[in-house]
């Protein structure tokens, strides 16, 4: 019945995300405008949508999983706020290199950063990684301010869309270089789910065969190259690597082989039904603001059950 519920919500999100829309579409008898609207528009942007989704949700349960930390995304590490300089710097001063290739370098590094930052004491612990975040993402926050009062209006107009996250601009040739290359990463994270179940026990890592460093090391890296190809894509989208793996795990329990692909399709489910939702309004809402709204209610609850700490 889950593996049925697993497959059903994304299917059903999918194929109302194409039916919705300022153009009504009848699916039965779509018109060569509809058709055209369907093919050209809303699929590649359904597809991103599903590729966000999982690449979000999986990133996230990688993440909480290895750190044991139930409050850790790509967004809280650092991620997002590297993503959003290096956009600043494509829009600002390598407009011919592209947006996305300069966001993707960006979020690598700052990763990277958060994790060296983390380490420097010589064993990094879930506390010293959420700080090193936090400390990584003020640095690369106020780095972009700086860009932002260097850019001109036009250029500064689009970053502040760009950074609000949204699939509205999503094209054929993204949807084809990001699903697929999500979905390998997300097979690969599936493949090493006995790793990642050791990990995220303690204590006996060693003795089942696990080296904790080089798992962490690898399970930070796959998690940050799939969050950062989407978001370089479509823009700042955040709370989704939160909210979707504890939904997971509530509905599958713990183990990888189960909740990797639950995360998988809960968060194509969610990029969807948001995408849709945002369609709805007088303006094409920025996704990452409904994902946003979503995630702060969710986040506060997370606080009052853990009590602020991180057990």
């Amino acid at each position: 019945m889950k593996r049925l519920l697993l497959a059903a919500l994304p299917a059903a999100a999918f194929i109302a995300s194409l039916l919705v829309g300022s153009y009504p579409v009848n699916p039965l008898s779509p018109g060569p405008l509809g058709y055209t609207i369907i093919v050209e528009v809303r699929l590649p942007r359904t597809l991103m949508a599903v590729s966000a989704g999982i690449a979000l949700g999986v990133s996230g349960l990688i993440l909480q999983s290895v750190y044991r930390n139930p409050l850790v995304d790509t967004y809280i590490l650092g991620v997002n706020s590297g993503v959003a300089l290096g956009a600043a710097i494509g829009y600002a001063y390598l407009p011919l290199l592209g947006v996305p290739p300069m966001a993707l370098a960006f979020g690598l590094a700052a990763m990277a950063l958060t994790l060296l930052i983390a380490g420097a004491a010589g064993r990094t612990s879930p506390v010293t990684l959420v700080l090193a975040g936090i400390l990584v993402s003020s640095l690369l926050s106020a780095a972009l301010s700086v860009v932002e009062l260097l850019l001109n209006p036009r250029g500064l107009a689009a970053l502040v869309v760009w950074l609000m996250g949204s699939l509205s601009g999503a094209t054929w040739e993204q949807a084809v270089v990001s699903l697929p290359a999500v979905s390998v990463l997300a097979a690969a994270a599936y493949a090493a789910s006995y790793r990642l179940d050791v990990a995220a026990m303690g204590g006996e890592e060693e003795a089942l065969g696990v080296d904790l460093a080089r798992t962490r090391a690898a399970a930070a890296a796959l998690a940050s190259l799939m969050a950062a190809l989407v978001v370089s894509f479509t823009g700042i989208i955040g709370w989704v690597g939160l909210i979707v793996p504890h939904i997971a795990r509530m509905s599958v329990g713990p183990r990888h082989s189960s909740a990797i692909p639950a995360a998988a399709s809960y968060g194509a489910a969610l990029m969807l039904v948001a995408d849709s939702v945002a369609r709805l309004f007088p303006v094409d809402m920025p996704v990452g603001v409904l994902t946003t709204l979503a995630g702060v209610p969710f986040f506060a609850y997370l606080l009052a059950k853990t009590g602020g700490g991180w057990r």
